[in-house]
């Protein structure tokens, strides 16, 4: 499921030029869209894509690699997301996220590698 986040962080990076804003709202429209989001939830999401994106931002300018840096902030947004879906939607969040690693990925170094030739 570390993929599954990794999945959206990547789409949400593609354009380099985008703010942490800007990609977190393009995620949070994303997630609303494919998950049906109450307003409520989707300004939860929002705030939780902002702080992700943000901490993103920082790493890329600071080109940290620590991987274990990037897999607590993909266990704390995991978490957070959990707490801001509903059952339901979370069992569709995961099946999407499957589904986008093309059903199940290559995981490990081999997730890694593919972003950096997008």
């Amino acid at each position: 499921m570390m993929l599954a986040f990794a999945s959206l962080t990547v789409f949400a990076q593609r354009n380099n030029d985008a703010t942490p804003e800007e990609r977190a709202d393009r995620q949070t429209k994303q997630l609303t869209k494919s998950l049906a989001l109450t307003e409520d939830q989707e300004k939860k999401v929002y705030a939780l894509n902002l702080d992700r994106m943000k901490e993103m931002e920082e790493m890329r300018k600071s080109q940290s690699t620590d991987r274990e840096k990037m897999k607590a902030s993909q266990d704390k947004y995991q978490a957070e997301v959990g707490k801001i879906l509903t059952a339901e939607q979370m069992e569709k969040y995961k099946a999407t996220m499957t589904e986008r690693r093309g059903g199940g990925g290559q995981g490990g170094q081999g997730g890694g590698q593919g972003r950096k030739r997008q």
